[in-house]
């Protein structure tokens, strides 16, 4: 959804005159702005999950800075370094680990004040970054051909923005109780979206099962006797 559909919803459901001047057009965009910022940081959303690959490791570094300043503090949850997965430990965990063990080569990091810290005596190669970018601002002032974050994936996405703006005009225009009720809508649809979306990836996760059961050729039958295929 454009901006400019995006506002021409958001004075209908709103029941807004567009010619008022207590609820100006720039105030409208303001507030979807913020609403989109609020929505798209609401949950770790799988749209705004990133992929950089950009950095080397070499053999004896343990600093790295953060390969895209977009990134969110403390999102980074998985590494790869070549093909080796690292794994994230507490920033205290991963010093104490060096005091015990000097040289030890286990594969980990962690990050303290947005710089990674990878265990520098293991193997080099490509870093590769798994984490969350930070939510784009529309910039809806500038151009009313702005999209959400939300638009090629979850478009329902887009009622939430637009009820989160609505409850800031409500705000303003001291409607307390409307103000809340778009709130809680708003906060309705992201919570249906997100359990849908876990939903879905409940039925591949593997944390406590195999991915694929492996297939029992030594298995018997009720005699006893092994089956035959």
């Amino acid at each position: 959804m454009l901006y400019s559909e995006l506002q021409t919803e958001f004075f209908v459901r709103g029941g807004i005159d567009t010619t008022n001047t207590f609820t100006t057009e720039t105030m409208c965009r303001r507030w979807l702005d913020e609403a989109h910022i609020w929505a798209a940081a609401y949950k770790k959303w799988p749209f705004t999950e990133y992929m950089d690959s950009s950095g080397t490791y070499t053999n004896g570094t343990a600093a790295y800075n953060y390969p895209n300043v977009n990134y969110k503090t403390d999102s980074i949850r998985y590494l790869l370094v070549g093909t080796d997965p690292f794994h994230k430990k507490v920033f205290t965990d991963f010093g104490q680990y060096f005091v015990d063990y000097p040289s030890g080569t286990d594969k980990m990091f962690t990050d303290y004040g947005r710089i990674l810290y990878i265990n520098p005596h293991c193997t080099s190669g490509t870093i590769y970054c798994f984490g969350q970018l930070t939510p784009p601002t529309l910039g809806l002032v500038e151009s009313s051909a702005s999209s959400t974050v939300f638009n090629n994936y979850d478009p329902e996405g887009n009622d939430a923005v637009i009820d989160k703006a609505l409850s800031y005009a409500s705000r303003r225009m001291r409607k307390f109780a409307d103000a809340m009720d778009y709130e809680n809508r708003a906060r309705t649809t992201l919570d249906e979206l997100w359990k849908r979306i876990q939903d879905e990836q409940a039925m591949y996760q593997t944390k406590d099962r195999s991915l694929f059961e492996a297939l029992d050729i030594l298995r018997e039958n009720e005699d006893g006797n092994p089956l035959q295929f």
